[in-house]
């Protein structure tokens, strides 16, 4: 380890990132004058330090905090970095608002809609990204356009069900907090003209060059996704299969692309770049540009990174260790963005190497041949068991999920993909010099990915090789991380007081096991939860869940699988619901557009759904119900009616469109 910290750039930039963490998770209980206040307290030891050890002999008590006050200065600067970078909604939302419409990126349609990101800047000149939806009959708009629009302005909704991913967090790390529908009420402007878009044109130029190819969905899919980073044409069958196989690394650019891309325009820039430092910064700055074209996603910019640093120390002759340039490149990146920290491409790009890099020098002897193809692919198993033992615990805390058959996967995938993938630009660039040998070798193209498509197919389809439905808290995830680590530092130089850590974190881990056990026995929740074709009510208590719901399929709907996930459940008793119950002591009444005879009996809970024709005020001044909850199948005018009816006589109500979930524990 002593190596690897040679330069202070791993504990420089392992402060800098909790700096970022600290700043997200707790900055608001302090005041930007206390950080400030750490930060020049600090920065005074370390000159305390520094100029001591110029006029004497400086101990190495004072020199340890020295260097502690150096590390925690990095922390205080990633902590107000990450709060000077942060952007707050400036826009009034529930609004109109008349402005230019610029589109940046276009994302994967749903079944219903066209989805976009896009900047939005208003008669008043405020700037503000977007989240833009249209209809999916409409055209589909390309990156550049912009449009002169009123968009009405709506706050990005928060997850409507409990332990369900809440994609407004998501779009916040994006620094996206509004959204809004398209028309057809717009005035198309002159395209945006900037470096970055005239970079995007040429990339749909490049994408559009295949189109004489003719190929089917799932090629044309993988084809973008391994050339161009462009993920939204691909089928969501496709992305499914690469999901469950283990392998949908290989659809995100990432470094082995990169390498691929660097090794090819090395080769060709050979014969007429003589100068090998003039062709390495012509080299960097063509990936660079490249990476602007994929998306600037985490795992490119940080492959490109890497190999800039790496050029750049050979080229003035210095020594390199590739954890220091790991550690370096993640600095630059999060000094420039914080907010990519938490980009979830990023984390597992940077985790993958790291274990490639620290872990497999471990288990190296194993896998050795003298024979080149079987050494290959030797080294290739190796490789992928020591990425997926690095990233194991980080996947399994995002996914829920570890697919056993991950190395068949990429056995399959990885050499005939790196042959795919040299193939690709091959036939890129004859797709504008020789078009009768670009359609002719694009047929080969064709099998070779139609191949890999139904091999990891059938992978996917091995249902019992795939473990799903894990649970694993972010402190889990921490420890076991540290574990792994921990183990590997222990087996390549064996102390006692690593020993001793290891079991720290053993012991940590069955802990928190316990105390999430201890939460599941504690666990008594009802909820009414959101779902807008029905109505569905779950009573939790511990790890056994009872379900009302007049949807017989429920219990396969993604929000109570999450639900079940997250809970632990192992027991569901599923009924179907009818207009009066009673759960728990609770009475209920649904009332929806078949209708009610006369009511006479006072409930706890009163359901309105399916717009009822129903006299929501007679009934709460003769029975007053401790609870209306409005279902989001209700038209928007008699939500309004009956929220100034519940105002009106001091009722409790709850507008599941708005609020999502309506929580039943009173």
């Amino acid at each position: 380890m002593k190596k690897y910290m040679r330069y202070p750039i791993i504990p420089i930039t392992f402060f800098y990132v909790n700096g970022i963490f600290f700043s997200d998770q707790v900055f608001s209980l302090f005041t930007s004058e206390l950080i400030w206040g750490f930060l020049v307290f600090f920065f005074f030891i370390y000159l305390t330090g520094f100029f001591k050890s110029k006029i004497v002999q400086i101990s190495n008590y004072l020199k340890f905090i020295s260097t502690i006050g150096v590390y925690f200065i990095f922390f205080f600067i990633g902590t107000l970095s990450f709060q000077e970078n942060k952007i707050e909604n400036k826009i009034i939302t529930s609004e109109y608002h008349l402005g230019v419409l610029t589109i940046d990126e276009v994302l994967k349609s749903n079944t219903i809609q066209n989805r976009y990101l896009a900047e939005f800047t208003t008669i008043d000149n405020i700037q503000q990204r977007i989240l833009i939806y249209q209809n999916l009959e409409e055209k589909t708009l390309k990156v550049g356009e912009r449009l002169e629009v009123p968009l009405f302005i709506e706050a990005v909704p928060n997850a409507k069900n409990p332990h369900q991913f809440d994609y407004s967090k998501y779009l916040a790390n994006k620094q996206i907090f509004i959204q809004a529908k398209l028309s057809n009420n717009f005035t198309k402007l002159k395209p945006a003209n900037g470096f970055q878009f005239q970079l995007l044109y040429f990339r749909d130029t490049l994408i559009n060059s295949f189109k004489n190819h003719h190929f089917s969905k799932e090629v044309n899919g993988v084809v973008n996704a391994l050339l161009f980073g462009q993920r939204t044409d691909l089928s969501e069958k496709i992305q499914s299969d690469y999901r469950n196989a283990g392998v949908m690394h290989i659809l995100a650019i990432s470094g082995m692309h990169i390498g691929i891309l660097y090794w090819i325009m090395n080769l060709v820039f050979r014969s007429f770049i003589r100068s090998k430092n003039i062709r390495f910064i012509t080299v960097i700055l063509i990936l660079a540009c490249f990476a602007i074209i994929t998306g600037l996603s985490g795992s490119v910019v940080r492959a490109v990174l890497m190999f800039a640093i790496v050029g750049s120390g050979m080229m003035f002759k210095r020594k390199t260790s590739t954890i220091n340039v790991l550690a370096l490149s993640l600095l630059l990146i999060l000094i420039f963005k914080p907010s990519f920290l938490f980009d979830i491409g990023l984390q597992l790009s940077y985790l993958a190497v790291f274990s490639i890099v620290y872990l497999y020098p471990i288990i190296r002897p194993f896998f050795q041949s003298r024979y080149l193809v079987i050494k290959y692919f030797l080294e290739l198993i190796g490789i992928s068991i020591v990425a997926q033992i690095g990233i194991l615990p980080l996947a399994v805390y995002y996914f829920g999920q570890i697919p056993l058959l991950f190395l068949l996967g990429n056995l399959i995938v990885i050499p005939v993909l790196t042959f795919v993938l040299i193939a690709l630009v091959l036939l890129l660039i004859l797709n504008f010099v020789w078009n009768a040998l670009s359609v002719f070798l694009g047929k080969g193209i064709v099998f070779l990915i139609d191949f890999v498509n139904d091999s990891i197919g059938w992978i996917a389809s091995q249902t019992d090789f795939i473990i799903t439905n894990i649970k694993l808290n972010g402190l889990q995830c921490v420890l076991f991380l540290g574990l792994i680590f921990m183990i590997a530092y222990a087996i390549k130089q064996y102390s006692y007081r690593k020993i001793v850590v290891i079991f720290v974190l053993i012991i940590g881990i069955q802990i928190s096991y316990f105390y999430e056990f201890s939460k599941l026995k504690a666990n008594n929740e009802f909820q009414i939860l959101y779902d807008y074709n029905s109505l569905t009510i779950a009573k939790i208590n511990q790890t056994k869940m009872l379900v009302l719901s007049d949807d017989s399929l429920v219990n396969s709907k993604k929000f109570l699988v999450d639900l079940e996930r997250e809970l632990e459940i192992n027991e569901i008793d599923l009924k179907n619901i009818t207009n009066f119950f009673i759960v728990d002591g609770l009475t209920f009444l649904v009332v929806d557009s078949l209708g009610v005879a006369e009511i006479t009996t006072s409930v706890d809970v009163l359901i309105l759904k399916n717009n009822p024709k129903f006299n929501l005020e007679r009934y709460v001044l003769n029975h007053k119900p401790k609870l209306v909850v409005m279902h989001p199948k209700n038209y928007n005018s008699n939500v309004l009616f009956w929220t100034e009816t519940c105002i009106k006589n001091n009722i409790p109500f709850h507008n599941m469109r708005e609020k999502g979930y309506a929580d039943l524990s009173f």
